[in-house]
C-alpha cells in the first residue's frame, strides 16, 4: 500500500510539475493559466464529485447535478479575468469588479441559483433546509475556495503569480508531509482523537517546523532566484508566517473533511487515486490555503514583483 501510494504521489506531482513548466515558459496561446486551468477545474469538479456523494451516503437528500453545476459555474466564471485575453485584450486594470471580485459575484449568485432550482423541483416540507445548507456548504467550500486558486494565478506580473501560486501549494503540502512523518516517529499526544485519531500534537509541531522552514527557502531563496522581486514586507518573518497560517489553514481544511467523512461513514472520498483515495484527500488542504494564501500575498507576506 505505501508504495502504491508513493507512486501516486510521484505521478500527481509530475503532472503538476509538467503543467507548471510549460505555464512558465510556453504559455498556451501565449496566455498564462490556460495549461493549469483544466487541472484546477478537475481538481474542483471532483471535490464536490466526491462531497456530493459522501452526502447522499450519510442519507443526506441533494441534487448532485445542481450542485456541481453550481460549482462549475463558479469556476468558470472566477476564471473571466485569466481568460480575458482570448478576447485579444488585456483584462482592464479599472474594472470595478477587479479580479478577487468574480468569485464573491459568482458563489452567491451560484447560491440563489440553486435555491431557484429547488423551487422549481419543491416536493416535501422537512427536506428543503437540508439541501440547501448541504449544498450550500459545497457551494462556498469547494467553488468558492478554488475560484482563490485562479484569483492568485491571474495576478500581474504572471511568472510571478505562477511562482506565488505554487509556493502556496508546496508549502501547504509539505506542512501535510511534515506532520505525518513526525507524526509517525514521535507522536505520542492525540490532537483530536474523536475526528482524527492519526492526528498528534507532535505532527502539527513537526507540520509546522517544515512548512516554515520550506516557506523561508522557497519564498526567500528560491523564487527571487527565479523572478526578480522586492523583499516581503516584514523580511524573514512574512515567509515563516505564512508557512504557519498555511500549516493551520491545512488543518483546518483536512479535519473539515474528516469530520463528514467520520459523520457518514466512510473512510475515503473516493477512489480515483490508488492508494490515496480521492481527489478531496488531495484537495482537502489546498482549498482553504488557497484564500489564506491569497490574504498573506496582500498583506505583503511574501516577496512581490
Amino acid at each position: 500500500m505505501f508504495h502504491l501510494r508513493l507512486l501516486s504521489a510521484i505521478s500527481l506531482i509530475s503532472l503538476l510539475l509538467l503543467a507548471v513548466w510549460l505555464d512558465y515558459w510556453y504559455p498556451l496561446l501565449g496566455i498564462p493559466g490556460l495549461w493549469m486551468w483544466p487541472l484546477g477545474f478537475y481538481a474542483a469538479w471532483a471535490t464536490a464529485s466526491e462531497f456530493t456523494r459522501l452526502a447522499e451516503h450519510g442519507g443526506h437528500r441533494i441534487c448532485r447535478r445542481d450542485i456541481l453545476l453550481a460549482v462549475s459555474a463558479i469556476y468558470c466564471i472566477s476564471s473571466i479575468p485569466l481568460l480575458w485575453p482570448l478576447s485579444g485584450r488585456p483584462y482592464p486594470q479599472d474594472c470595478a469588479v477587479g479580479i478577487a471580485g468574480w468569485p464573491a459575484l459568482a458563489v452567491p449568485v451560484s447560491f440563489f441559483a440553486l435555491a431557484a432550482s429547488l423551487m422549481v423541483r419543491y416536493q416535501q416540507d422537512g427536506k428543503s433546509l437540508e439541501e440547501l445548507a448541504v449544498g450550500g456548504m459545497i457551494i462556498l467550500y469547494v467553488g468558492g475556495c478554488a475560484s482563490f486558486w485562479l484569483v492568485l494565478r491571474a495576478q500581474p506580473s504572471p511568472q510571478w503569480a505562477l511562482l506565488a501560486l505554487v509556493g502556496v501549494i508546496a508549502v501547504t503540502k509539505l506542512a501535510d508531509i511534515g506532520a505525518y512523518g513526525t507524526g509517525k516517529l514521535l507522536g505520542k499526544t492525540k490532537l483530536c482523537p474523536k475526528i482524527s485519531p492519526g492526528k498528534t500534537i507532535e505532527g502539527l509541531l513537526g507540520g509546522f517546523l517544515l512548512a516554515s522552514l520550506g516557506s523561508w527557502l522557497y519564498f526567500n531563496h528560491l523564487m527571487p532566484w527565479l523572478q526578480p522581486v522586492q523583499p516581503s514586507r516584514l523580511g524573514i518573518w512574512g515567509p515563516l508566517m505564512m508557512g504557519i497560517l498555511l500549516t493551520l489553514t491545512g488543518l483546518v481544511g483536512d479535519l473539515t473533511e474528516s469530520i463528514i467523512k467520520r459523520d457518514v461513514g466512510s473512510k475515503d472520498s473516493g477512489r480515483l487515486i490508488p492508494g490515496m483515495g480521492g481527489i478531496w484527500d488531495v484537495t482537502d488542504s489546498l482549498l482553504p490555503a488557497a484564500v489564506i494564501g491569497f490574504l498573506g500575498i496582500v498583506a505583503g507576506l511574501i516577496p512581490s514583483p
